[in-house]
């Protein structure tokens, strides 16, 4: 299995360094992370180099796919990361953005991995050090993207900056940690004696980019994306980490009214909810007990209502709720003075706080309570003021009303004369006007403007600290526990423990003088039997319908839905318990025999999770099962079956599982395999899913367990599979081919398969196509059904082709076939043939005994199953054997030769050359590529009968009675353009051959003129021919005479000395065929000198110089009869 896992990987990313479409090779590396890193992870060190090389693809998506692997790969081995590191450096400098924030993303996780694995591991060396220097780069290139022109970089920033202030900081007892980070790092991990990771030194730098992170968080420049997400942000750390709880407060309250003035009024709106809601989270978290003015104040001016308010407070860290069982008149008694103190000490307290929980005394107004910069006792921060807390604290005091009506004249100078619209829209009334804690919220609003401006008593004060520098002492003093906001604690008023509820009378509803007045059993009965004035009543039997009212219909269904609601929710409470299977047990039943409503509502259920509630889905299913043959006593025994219900239950949670876009879990297929029944609508839905191209493998697959698991349903599940090999979708139709392949390896489906196959084969011979081609189920099918198409002639044949490789005998049905059928249908037949002809083999004995007895009218099938077996391959003996003996006895056309012309000897070939030429020239083709071996491949040696020299000199002695010289011409030329094959040398054997033969053939000088126009420098060779040629008087085979003429224009002047050798009749013909030749041949003469010329004969100069004037004297002299000069002599 490994292996060809391997296998399978190393074709993928040799697929994926192609360059094709970026998404197909983006899915082959996806399809690599799966198998390394979820199928087999142990061969991550063996390909993590292979993958790792595409990290400089040019392609952005294939560099993160690459990212995505990293990321994973560290999920899986933390120590990849120590391999891996150089890569995500040269990633995090990527030129493309999208690669960038890729990149940023992955670090959150590989960061936090990091940090957890070095924690762990004892073992560091100079490699574990390098990268944790190279990864704390990383981390600071990443913090200074908060600086980046791109919102998306900062935006990412902003979330690593999140990860950094919660991995960077310890957990304390009041964290509210999400379920999925409960087993990330944490200081708390850490020990102090670490050989690389220092606890104060992360500590100091988790507190920096926190305060960098709410810095950025205010500024004036950022976008409605960067500032949701900063304050995203800095909520969840609040809630995780109580400690910053304070100057997340601080900066949600500056923040309200210091909005970036780049927002636009919809975004300033959608800021403002942000605010509220990230608010509101807080206010329910159980540390954000002591800054609850602060929040509800900011909370008011957002429009939050006092009932969202009040639903969100949390409860006081020192309530404990305690049962005291007390009686009604108790109750009376004790509550409204409970009420009554209660109210008093809290009013009390209200009363003498001005500015409650601020940290701020005006006059003595309030006591001693907590600053809202301070920390909760278990925070390591020291205890300080803001800017904005000491310019708040400096203004309370000036805040008198004529301070503040002249605050309001000056201002409305610079008022609009029309209210703004979004003024409009956000504005609250103040509930509170002119009380302490609304005029130490105006302070706060007034100090965070004035800060923000960089005025105010706080901004001076920091300025000049910050300018002194001082040190900071790295040992911080803890906070001491403080009270609660009230500064009351819960116990003084409530009783804490059993001993103060058992120390109260218990009082009953009856009075001491009845209790003391009151006698024995016996005496009371005495007693009320001898009072005469009394009469005794007569006993009324119970009955629970006068006791009770009758529920409306409608009450009573909400209810049972209420009900079957908190069973549906009451998972985790069972499971705890041991009776997860009674509650499902019970939900199954309540649902089978309820209406609809429970149906829909458990429907709901189990698809909201199904992968996670499928066994719900299950045991559903077989108690419908169940309840449908009434197999329960509760029904009437003698009801006939009614699997209605069922029907429907099976068919709905089909149709959902169909749509589901992911169906790697095969649940679809587990559903079919495992129903206890499977129904002809539920068919109907697998037929639907096969159909799909995108889930027609898993679809096929299905049907495959069902043929061999459900014995009594196995017919018709086969014909469904069957019935789609002949789908015109071709996925559809292969995934069906496929199935039906490996069924028909076992021989029980053996004999169904091919029967099938053959029926559909026989329907070629109808006179239209099959009704079993266009099924109900077809209604969008494109192929008309009144006659035969190429398309609708191509689904009758796959099954049976398919099947041909391994069950040869099937080939002889088929040529049966083929000679019953049309001409239109043989031409399909033949085009299909290739693949299914070429895996049976050439030694199939099969095809032999099918070549041996040619059915009568499958001679052109036949000839095609031998194109198709020699076409890359020689032809084996036996089969050359057979078509010889064909050929001889039965099919006199040559074509039948063709394939298997390697196999025949040379005297063979040269006799059936006339009639292989005499073929359309793309078969003539065909002949001479077998014939030089142009179709063989490189993988088979070719060894031709008959060499390429011997073939073009058997087409020249061709007799013209027993082919067309045009024919022969043609046929020459097709060789001669081979120029791979008819090299200089060998059209030089040939030439060599030719000129010895006598006759001379006719094509002998054309063959000479195109070897001399496809190699020039032949010129020499062909000098020495024609030289050859004179001495054969050549001049008596006229057309042989015809094509020298033509060499020697085509070769002047080399052919000039060769023209001095002719007999002057001769000669005199050349010069009337070629005037242009005497001119050059003058010329030559000019140019040789007077020994030279004396050689000459005088009848060859008078033939020169006949008709010519210029023609120097000394030239007309030259008489002396030479003998003629012999190309030895030459």
């Amino acid at each position: 299995m490994s292996e060809n896992i391997q296998e399978t990987i190393v074709e993928l990313i040799n697929q994926a360094q192609l360059y094709g479409k970026d998404s197909v090779r983006v899915q082959h590396l996806r399809h690599v992370q799966e198998l390394i890193l979820r199928k087999d992870p142990s061969l991550l060190d063996n390909f993590l180099e292979e993958v790792l090389c595409f990290q400089t693809d040019k392609s952005p998506e294939v560099r993160k796919t690459i990212i995505s692997f990293i990321e994973e790969a560290c999920q899986h081995d933390p120590e990849v990361i120590v391999k891996v590191i150089d890569s995500l450096r040269l990633l995090l400098y990527d030129d493309n953005v999208l690669v960038q924030k890729r990149l940023t993303v992955s670090m959150i996780t590989i960061y936090r991995l990091t940090l957890k694995w070095l924690s762990k591991s004892r073992l560091v060396d100079e490699n574990v050090r390098s990268m944790w220097e190279s990864m704390v780069n990383m981390k600071i290139h990443i913090i200074a993207m908060l600086d980046s022109d791109n919102d998306g970089l900062r935006t990412v920033a902003i979330k690593f900056i999140e990860m950094l202030a919660l991995v960077l900081s310890r957990r304390t007892s009041d964290s509210i940690v999400p379920t999925f980070n409960e087993q990330d790092f944490s200081l708390n991990l850490l020990q102090d004696d670490h050989r690389i990771l220092r606890r104060n030194k992360l500590e100091q730098e988790g507190k920096d980019v926190m305060e960098k992170l709410l810095e950025f968080t205010l500024s004036q420049h950022l976008s409605s994306v960067n500032l949701i997400a900063a304050m995203g942000a800095i909520a969840n750390i609040a809630r995780q980490r109580p400690d910053y709880m304070s100057r997340v407060v601080q900066t949600f309250e500056a923040l309200q009214v210091n909005l970036p003035p780049t927002l636009v009024d919809s975004q300033v709106s959608s800021v403002r909810k942000i605010i509220k809601l990230k608010l509101l989270s807080l206010l329910k978290h159980p540390a954000s007990f002591d800054f609850q003015p602060q929040i509800t104040t900011l909370l008011t001016d957002l429009g939050a209502t006092q009932a969202e308010v009040l639903k969100h407070l949390p409860k006081a860290p020192a309530e404990s709720k305690r049962k005291i069982t007390l009686s009604n008149s108790e109750i009376n008694t004790k509550k409204p003075k409970m009420t009554i103190d209660d109210t008093s000490i809290f009013d009390k307290d209200d009363s003498n706080s001005s500015i409650s929980g601020k940290g701020i005394s005006t006059s003595g107004t309030h006591g001693s309570t907590m600053s809202s910069t301070s920390t909760s006792p278990s925070s390591p921060y020291p205890q300080h003021q803001t800017a904005i807390d000491i310019t708040a604290a400096d203004l309370v005091g000036k805040l008198s009303i004529g301070n503040v009506v002249d605050l309001v004249l000056v201002s409305m100078f610079l008022l609009p004369e029309k209210m703004p619209a979004s003024f409009q829209a956000t504005y609250t009334p103040i509930a509170a006007a002119g009380t302490p804690a609304q005029i130490e919220h105006l302070a706060r609003l007034l100090g965070a403007q004035l800060t923000a401006a960089g005025y105010g008593k706080g901004y001076e004060l920091m300025k000049s600290q910050q300018q002194a520098k001082p040190k900071i002492d790295d040992d911080i003093d803890e906070g001491k526990p403080i009270a609660s906001i009230t500064g009351i604690e819960r116990d003084d008023f409530f009783p804490s423990s059993s001993a103060d509820v058992e120390g109260k009378p218990m009082l009953t509803s009856t009075s001491g003088n009845e209790l003391s007045d009151m006698p024995s059993t016996s005496a009371g009965i005495t007693t009320m039997s001898t009072i005469p004035s009394v009469q005794q009543k007569k006993m009324k039997p119970f009955k629970l319908a006068d006791a009770i009212k009758p529920i409306e219909y409608d009450e009573m269904q909400r209810m049972s839905i209420d009900s079957f609601y908190r069973i549906l929710h009451a998972e985790d409470v069972c499971e705890t318990a041991g009776v997860g299977h009674v509650r499902k047990k019970t939900m199954t039943s309540l649902v089978c025999l309820s209406e609809r409503s429970f149906r829909d509502i458990y429907e709901d259920y189990i698809f909201a999770d199904v992968r996670k509630r499928h066994d719900l889905a299950f045991a559903w299913l077989y108690q419908e099962f169940v309840y449908a043959n009434g197999y329960l006593s509760i029904l009437d025994p003698n009801k006939r079956k009614d699997f209605t219900k069922y029907d429907d239950t099976l068919c709905r949670l089909l149709e959902y599982l169909q749509e589901k876009p992911d169906q790697r879990d095969g649940l679809f297929s587990r559903l079919l395999t495992n129903a206890p029944l499977i129904t002809d609508k539920a068919l109907l839905v697998l037929k639907r899913y096969c159909q799909d191209e995108a889930r027609s493998y898993l679809g096929m697959n299905t049907l495959r367990d069902l043929i061999f698991r459900r014995i009594n349903m196995r017919e018709k599940f086969l014909d469904i599979l069957l019935d789609f090999t002949h789908n015109e979708n071709l996925p559809v139709r292969n995934n069906a081919i496929r199935i039906a392949k490996s069924l028909h390896e076992k021989e029980e489906f053996k004999q169904s398969i091919e029967r099938h196959a053959l029926k559909f084969l026989k329907h070629l011979t109808a006179g239209q196509p099959p009704e079993a081609l266009f099924a109900d189920d077809k209604k969008v099918s494109t192929i008309p059904s009144d006659v035969w198409t190429e398309d609708s002639i191509r689904l009758c044949l796959p099954l049976y082709l398919s099947l041909m490789p391994s069950n040869h005998y099937l080939i002889q049905p088929l040529a049966t076939i083929y000679t019953a059928v049309n001409g239109d249908i043989k031409r399909v037949i033949l085009r299909v043939l290739e693949n299914p002809v070429r895996d049976m083999g050439m030694g199939s004995a099969e095809i032999l005994k099918l070549v041996e007895n040619c059915p009568k009218g499958a001679e052109t099938l036949i000839t095609r199953i031998i194109h198709i077996l020699t076409e890359k391959a020689p032809p084996s003996r036996e089969l050359v054997e057979k078509v010889r003996d064909l050929y001889h006895k039965r099919v006199s056309d040559v074509r039948f030769l063709i394939p298997v012309l390697t196999g025949l000897d040379k005297r063979e070939i040269i006799s059936v050359l006339p009639k292989l030429i005499k073929l359309s020239p793309p078969v003539v083709k065909e002949v001479f590529n077998r014939l030089l071996g142009l179709n063989a491949s490189p993988e088979t040696s070719h060894a031709s009968p008959i060499l390429s020299s011997e073939l073009l000199i058997a087409l020249h002695q061709i007799p013209s009675e027993e082919c067309e010289l045009k024919t022969t011409m043609n046929a020459t030329t097709l060789c001669l353009n081979e120029r791979s094959i008819y090299t200089h040398d060998v059209l030089a054997v040939v030439i060599q051959q030719l000129v010895d033969i006598n006759p001379i053939p006719v094509l002998f000088m054309r063959t000479v003129l195109q070897a001399l126009s496809f190699y020039p420098k032949m010129v020499g060779f062909v000098m020495n021919i024609l030289q050859r040629l004179i001495t054969k008087q050549t001049w008596k085979q006229a057309r042989v005479w015809e094509g020298f003429i033509k060499c020697c224009q085509k070769t002047r002047p080399h052919s000039f000395p060769l023209l001095l050798q002719l007999p002057p009749p001769q000669l005199k013909h050349v010069f009337q065929t070629a005037p242009e030749l005497r001119e050059g041949l003058m010329r030559h003469l000019h140019s040789m000198s007077i020994g030279q010329r004396s050689l000459i004969p005088s009848s060859i100069l008078t033939v020169i110089e006949d008709n010519s004037e210029n023609v120097a004297p000394e030239i007309r002299i030259q008489t002396v009869p030479i003998p003629s000069i012999t190309s030895h002599d030459q």
